[in-house]
């Protein structure tokens, strides 16, 4: 640690390249200190986002004109374009604090997740077991290349998912303004790897039969259905390209060219090959809706 009138500390600064600014977050300064008597910074304003973990002792922070004590296992935000500031306070325990200094676009909605704002820019108990261990890992000697670009970042996420507090009405059986959202997004994202209804209840922790029949009540079709019109429309956009029938059999998770010709006849009306002749000829596009 360096050594200066009024602390003791360590910094390590960043500046983000243009790949780190195609990411969610990227580290513009970390470190941490020990603060001697008297200790204190000046007015701040920052462009950019900071988080001050208290690992020791007690610090007064001072935000636009109210100030509060935190003690050990409290952490404060500064946020882009308000003042702040902060200084010892008294404790007979040395203060020790982490900061952390950030950027990107997720990381607003991860503050405002964790509970920071500008009127409470600061949270109560906050650091874990698990989040002090994480943020140690900020200090591994590593020398910072495109490797260590990407471990920093992950490891922000986690310290922003460890800080933001388990919502006990985020339960997958709570009810299905809460669960049937989930299961379209999971039936959208992985309808090509040939999933089930069951597949999706399971993820949902719920009974097939009682998710089918609510799902087809508010949705207005089948799970069954609805997976069905993914696969379709989808082998629809396959086959107006360069893909062979075979392979769009394939991609979609059918067991074999003729298991997928006899289910897009039997939706659109054609086989396959019959169906993208006539599309080229006419210039329409194949997707059909339940």
């Amino acid at each position: 640690m360096q050594e200066t009138a009024k602390e003791f500390y360590e910094s390590q600064m960043f500046v983000p390249d243009e790949f780190a600014k195609k990411g969610g977050i990227w580290p513009l300064r970390l470190g941490r200190n020990i603060a001697k008597p008297g200790y204190h910074s000046g007015l701040r304003i920052l462009e950019y986002y900071n988080l001050h973990y208290i690992m020791e002792g007690k610090v007064e922070f001072t935000f636009d004109k109210e100030s509060i004590i935190l003690s050990k296992g409290d952490v404060f935000a500064m946020l882009p374009g308000s003042t702040y500031r902060y200084q010892l306070a008294p404790n007979e325990t040395n203060l020790q604090m982490t900061w952390i200094s950030m950027d990107g676009p997720h990381v607003p909605e991860l503050f405002a997740a964790a509970g920071f704002s500008k009127t409470v820019p600061y949270l109560f108990g906050v650091i874990s077991k698990e989040l002090e261990s994480t943020l140690r890992q900020l200090f591994l000697p590593w020398k910072y290349d495109l490797k260590r670009h990407n471990e920093l970042c992950s490891i922000l996420y986690r310290i922003c998912s460890l800080m933001i507090a388990s919502d006990p009405s985020d339960n997958n059986q709570t009810g299905k303004e809460n669960w049937i959202p989930k299961s379209v997004a999971f039936m959208d994202t992985y309808y090509m790897e040939h999933i089930t209804v069951r597949d999706v209840a399971d993820y949902l922790s719920l009974h097939r039969t009682y998710f089918s029949k609510v799902f087809t009540e508010e949705v207005g079709v089948t799970p069954v259905q609805y997976l069905h019109r993914l696969r379709m429309e989808k082998a629809a956009e396959l086959l107006a390209s360069h893909f062979m029938i075979s392979e769009v059999s394939l991609l979609l998770g059918y067991s074999d060219a003729y298991a997928f010709t006899h289910a897009f006849s039997k939706y659109y009306g054609s086989p396959p090959g019959s169906w993208r002749t006539a599309q080229r000829g006419n210039g329409i596009g194949g997707k059909q809706s339940l």
